[in-house]
């Protein structure tokens, strides 16, 4: 009897430490619930691309998360009633904790019952506002907890002889029974460079390329996520595949790509740059076009023209007007002769592709900086040489002109030429590609700032006249060593909803479209491509541009653009008054 009350004794006294190591670990109970849209956005998995079949995973995070397992019936719940009390009945080891957004989980290590990876998150007084872990409780929870309540779990039957758990080599998440049998897998093999994180919303696997091969909770399908492309704005970005592989020294750049030093030749990269875009809303590229022997077609041509998925995007080809410089004069008709000679290599090569972009059934060639290579308004009939490019081509081409800028011919269109001719309207349409000037650029200011401020007057004064595109830029860092424009998620959201909002005139059934300066001009630091994160980048913002651009483009298609109507309101209260 005396021996068996000194276990009973033992026994009691090793409870009561273990419930106090797990409220160390864990301090006070929280039982708020997670699933806010706060999402942290640098933990957003990235979709797979495949040269053979269509990715299957998302950019964007789902409200209402589904979480399909290869071998499992797995459920998302609430812990059990009485909790934390009933995971406090063992031990739970933190084998690792981290202060911040997300940690990285080892490869190739076994963790057993009770050990779980700790995150936390501390408010501005040192005190933990959120708690994390995921791995196998004692409970017989296998999953990731917030505040104690499940962000994703599989469900018990299925882990009930689970004895460890493994991240392997391979990139493949692995529960194993004590004979060391598998019971469940993550079916993310073959990603011998992926690594296992945790964050406060998922966990997920990462290769060091971006691509999330499996994610937990899961985002919505590759089909179902794409924002329509009928949508009530499309979005066309400006794109440059003009980049060597492991060579970018030709310019200088600020920000390292996530997807590394890429060539624009390689159809796995022109594969996941068609993903992002599909995800983020852009309908089209516009391609830097410098003559069919340039480096960026030679490239283009070889990688995205043979990316499988190039049906799902249009693209359109922005006419690089430099490169008539050399090549005589407007007054004797020599230049025009050159740009004829180049339309028509256009046509030939790529007016009949599926995936050329038309406006109203007509193809769409945009050319750069008109107001000084193509000087229609030093009194040349630009409604000729346009005009007499579509005969000679046989084609009714849908010219837009990168025209409105600083200056007194440029800044508004009744005295431009390339505006109008004898009343008449000369392009089709009118955007910008780029509004800097580096002498107004004020220390420190963001891009928005100085397009609302610098540019918006121009583009007002446009687009009350003639059909604008307007273009939107998120940050701005050229290799010139001209003064840098900052740029964030928000900001760049106020941009887009300011764009939204000039006028639509004389249209003609064209959509509303805004330009993207730029998807990948890293020489020019206007990119929303990812970088890659690292300290020495002068902006991480990782994913940020694009996932505003894609909430911006959810909200619009949904609701509109109601905040154009209230400004309105406002202006109209403001005569009033």
């Amino acid at each position: 009897l005396l021996l068996v009350s000194l276990i009973l004794i033992l026994f009691f006294s090793l409870r009561n430490d273990e419930s106090n190591n797990l409220s160390k670990e864990f301090g006070p109970s929280n039982s708020s619930a997670v699933g806010d849209n706060n999402t942290d956005l640098t933990t957003i998995p990235l979709a797979s691309p495949s040269p053979s079949t269509a990715p299957t995973t998302s950019l964007i995070p789902s409200a209402s998360p589904t979480t399909p397992m290869p071998s499992a019936s797995p459920t998302t719940s609430t812990m059990p009633s009485g909790s934390p009390t009933a995971i406090a009945d063992r031990v739970l080891n933190c084998v690792q904790t981290v202060v911040g957004n997300e940690l990285y989980i080892e490869n190739s290590v076994s963790f057993y019952r009770g050990d779980v990876h700790c995150l936390k998150l501390e408010d501005d007084d040192g005190q933990e506002e959120k708690e994390a872990y995921f791995g196998y409780t004692w409970t017989g929870q296998f999953g990731l907890f917030v505040n104690n309540s499940s962000v994703w779990t599989i469900a018990g039957s299925t882990v009930d002889n689970a004895d460890r758990w493994i991240f392997q080599n391979d990139g493949n998440l692995v529960l194993d029974d004590v004979d060391s049998n598998p019971i469940w897998k993550s079916g993310s093999e073959n990603n011998f460079d992926g690594r296992l994180k945790m964050s406060f919303e998922r966990i997920w696997v990462e290769t060091t390329m971006g691509y999330s091969p499996w994610s937990e909770p899961t985002p919505p399908s590759f089909e179902n996520d794409y924002p329509d492309p009928n949508g009530a704005l499309q979005y066309y970005a400006y794109y440059y595949p003009w980049y060597y592989r492991d060579d970018w020294s030709r310019h200088g750049y600020q920000d390292e790509p996530l997807l590394g030093k890429y060539g624009t030749d390689e159809v796995a990269v022109a594969e996941q740059h068609i993903e992002w875009a599909l995800q983020t809303g852009i309908t089209s590229w516009v391609v830097s076009w410098w003559g069919n022997s340039s480096l960026a077609m030679r490239h283009f041509t070889v990688g995205m023209m043979n990316a499988p998925s190039l049906d799902k995007i249009k693209f359109c080809m922005l006419y690089e007007t430099t490169i008539l410089d050399d090549r005589g004069s407007w007054y004797n008709g020599t230049k025009e002769e050159a740009l004829y000679d180049d339309l028509k290599i256009i046509r030939d090569e790529f007016f009949d592709h599926p995936s050329y972009l038309k406006i109203n059934g007509r193809p769409v060639v945009i050319f750069y900086i008109t107001r000084s290579r193509m000087p229609f308004q030093e009194g040349f009939d630009g409604l000729s040489v346009l005009a007499n490019m579509r005969e000679r081509l046989g084609s009714d081409i849908y010219f837009i002109a990168d025209e409105p800028f600083f200056n007194t011919f440029y800044e508004s269109p009744e005295e431009n030429g390339n505006a109008f001719a004898n009343g008449t309207q000369v392009f089709d349409a009118y955007t910008t590609y780029n509004m800097f000037r580096d002498r107004v650029v004020q220390e420190g200011e963001t891009a928005t700032d100085y397009q609302l401020r610098e540019g918006m007057p121009i583009w007002q004064s446009w687009a009350e006249q003639l059909p604008l595109f307007p273009n939107v830029m998120p940050q701005y860092y050229d290799f010139r060593g001209h003064k840098p424009l900052l740029g964030n998620s928000a900001d760049f959201m106020i941009q887009l909803r300011e764009m939204a909002c000039l006028p639509r005139t004389n249209f003609n059934g064209a959509p509303h479209i805004m330009f993207i300066t730029s998807f990948n001009e890293w020489w020019e630091g206007t990119q929303i491509e990812p970088e890659d994160g690292s300290p020495e980048n002068w902006n991480n913002y990782g994913f940020q541009f694009m996932e505003t651009l894609a909430a911006f483009k959810k909200e619009v298609d949904s609701l509109g653009t109601f905040w154009c109507e209230e400004k309105d309101d406002k202006k109209d209260k403001g005569k009033d008054n």
